[in-house]
């Protein structure tokens, strides 16, 4: 129990007092979001359609819905959480939020391993507080579970690596064999920590040592292909998947052959300052000169610190930094041969990595300059992005990453509370998944009418609406309608980037067009309007 607790507590109390205030505090925004239990965004509604309807054999089975893929085993837990508590948000993201807390309490001997204490109470701090972290183990998809994945991971690395005899080995090959069946991005660094240590045992021509870590790197090996031979490739990524990331340049230009392919690599070191580590200034963009306003939101200090943490660990412990920075090699290759897009949250798994990394930097800065008051300043400057940010998603809940934001649930309350007997439903095709999953979820009182998708069957929007009017007869006989559609996706799984080119002109929006359609007939009775889904109560002119 005491060597326990002494893995997690630091000699300095308070030290002790700064970490469980940390903690805390993390646990405490995780759970008001939680309870917030805002709606469920088109990505959440996507993977959450299969853990709704399907049973564990059809998980296990696949595919899933809308080309959806999770690791199995965060399927079957989720699954086993929704069957408990029943079909509701909570019970849907309470997995991601237990592996939100477990991550936040075993990054500690992490940090402590790799760090001196100041530095590593700073690492704590940004995990605990980084807005993206918070907002990922509040989300029911899997990226709250594949960052306990590198955490359990680097413990496992900490607990074994230099153990010798076989029992040991064998545990740490099953133990993290486990991980890759709960954590897709672990291959990147159990395969990083595997490549790393072979390397440098053989170096080093420690050659027992290097024969007998071959029992947790095959068992790795092993689970890997077993995994993906039963299941990963069943959810293996689509080429249309590949088509959007390539066109949004979320893979990286490998080798790269121009100015704007060595600019990728700045742009987007500047965002995961920002998502998923946090640290970027957000309240300070005041300006209306982008320039200025990223200039203003310091990225400057991390992105040094960054660098000078990467040489301080090459300075003092090479063989540490090796462990380190070969998952990062394997995740950057990846992404260069077109497996691994690199966007917002496909970053959060190797945060804790670039922490490390970052906080090092402080450790560096500190030990040159002897200077108390300099690790303190950094230290506050560090976490004031993080921690404002935590704070202010608390603060203006709505304005948390409102891109993500949400109302699927309210719109269909609203409806749900106003409709009439002989009202119709109209749910136009890009809101369906919404409705559907929904509509399991909360068994609402009407059924509605589901559009169809006929753009890519028509020529224009006079051909689009003649052929519509197929679904526009079912409700001919009501005289009120309730149109809902959604304002934020106007795709389907599936298409091309403003496919075809008529239904997206420019003029107006193809939801705006759709509405404008209905107003030759009817009129206006209410309206709802949010961020994404708008609903019309229609009365017959």
């Amino acid at each position: 129990m005491r060597t326990t607790l002494k893995a997690f507590l630091f000699k300095n109390q308070r030290l002790n007092v700064l970490l469980v205030i940390f903690i805390l505090l993390g646990f405490a925004i995780r759970l008001f979001h939680f309870f917030y239990n805002r709606s469920l965004w088109m990505d959440e509604v996507y993977l959450s359609s299969s853990l709704i309807k399907m049973n564990y054999s059809q998980l296990i089975t696949g595919p899933l819905d809308y080309q959806q893929k999770a690791p199995i085993g965060f399927l079957l837990f989720v699954k086993f959480f929704v069957n408990l508590f029943g079909k509701n948000e909570i019970s849907l993201r309470l997995f991601p939020l237990i592996c939100g807390f477990l991550s936040t309490i075993l990054f500690v001997p992490i940090a402590k391993y790799f760090l001196k204490d100041i530095p590593a109470i700073l690492a704590v701090g940004i995990l605990c507080l980084s807005p993206a972290i918070i907002y990922h183990s509040v989300e029911i998809k899997q990226y709250s579970t594949e960052l306990l994945g590198t955490i359990l991971c680097f413990n496992f690395l900490i607990k074994y690596k230099d153990r010798n005899e076989i029992k040991d080995l064998f545990t740490w090959g099953i133990l993290g064999s486990i991980i890759l069946w709960f954590s897709y991005s672990s291959i990147f660094i159990l395969a990083g920590f595997g490549i790393g240590l072979s390397l440098i045992y053989l170096i080093k021509k420690e050659w027992k040592i290097f024969f007998v870590s071959l029992i947790p790197f095959s068992l790795w090996l092993l689970s890997f292909v077993l995994n993906y031979f039963l299941f990963t490739h069943k959810h293996a990524e689509s080429q249309w998947i590949a088509y959007w990331f390539r066109a949004y340049q979320n893979f990286m230009p490998f080798p790269p052959k121009s100015v704007e392919d060595v600019k990728w690599f700045a742009t987007n070191l500047y965002r995961m300052m920002d998502y998923p580590l946090g640290l970027l200034w957000n309240f300070s963009g005041v300006s209306s000169h982008q320039a200025l306003n990223m200039v203003l939101k310091m990225p400057f200090l991390p992105i040094i610190l960054f660098g000078l943490g990467i040489f301080a660990f090459f300075k003092r412990n090479a063989s540490k930094s090796v462990i380190l920075l070969f998952p990062i090699v394997l995740m950057f290759l990846a992404s260069g041969i077109e497996l691994y897009p690199l966007t917002e949250r496909f970053w959060v798994f190797i945060s804790p990595v670039f922490i490390i990394f970052i906080a090092s930097g402080l450790s560096f800065i500190t030990d040159k300059f002897k200077l108390r008051f300099t690790s303190f300043l950094l230290f506050i400057l560090l976490l004031i992005g993080p921690l404002t940010g935590a704070i202010s998603s608390v603060i203006y809940p709505e304005n948390f990453y409102s891109h993500k934001k949400s109302f699927q649930r309210e719109s269909l309350q609203f409806i749900n509370e106003r409709y009439k007997i002989n009202d119709a439903v109209y749910i136009y095709w890009n809101d369906l998944p919404g409705y559907k999953l929904y509509k399991k979820m909360y068994n609402f009182r009407f059924t509605a009418i589901e559009g169809t998708d006929l753009r890519l069957a028509s020529t224009g929007f006079v051909d689009y609406y003649q052929k519509l009017n197929v679904d526009f007869n079912k409700f001919s006989n009501n005289k009120r309608v309730w149109v809902v559609y959604n304002t934020q996706f106007l795709t389907d799984i599936g298409d091309k980037i403003d496919e075809p080119k008529w239904y997206y002109e420019k003029k107006s929006t193809p939801t705006q067009h759709l509405i404008n359609e209905f107003l030759k007939t009817y009129k206006p009775i209410k309206i709802y309007r949010s961020k994404d889904v708008t609903v019309y109560l229609l009365e017959r002119k």
